[in-house]
């Protein structure tokens, strides 16, 4: 076994050492890179291009989740409201204000949101 790897200690010595090994070495370095240079930018570009068709494919679900959100916080608030005006509470209008902000902000950002992928 000693004497194989002598052997081949020996050729890639002299291989290594030659004016053609050496430029051998170098060009197939230099095309091994290049390639593996090629082949990751290629992939790479595939995959945000399926990545941003994937986030964009998402605005319109999104956007209808959000102006749900809206709705529920626009039923919540008005059953707020109610209940704090039979109970004569002060804060009524502090309420109102809150609850048809929370809607305006939830339907905003619904409508914005697509204008951050173009």
């Amino acid at each position: 076994m000693q004497t194989i790897k002598n052997r081949v200690k020996k050729l890639a010595e002299r291989i290594l050492c030659s004016k053609f090994g050496q430029r051998g070495v170098a060009a197939v370095t230099a095309l091994t890179i290049s390639v593996g240079e090629m082949m990751a930018a290629s992939k790479g570009a595939a995959g945000f291009t399926k990545a941003t068709q994937e986030v964009t494919s998402y605005q319109t679900p999104v956007s209808n989740l959000m102006k749900a959100i809206a709705a529920v916080i626009v039923l919540v608030g008005a059953f707020n409201v109610y209940f704090k005006m039979q109970n004569g509470d002060q804060d009524v209008k502090k309420t109102i204000m809150l609850t048809i902000g929370g809607c305006i902000a939830f339907i905003a950002l619904s409508e914005a949101l697509p204008l951050f992928f173009k």
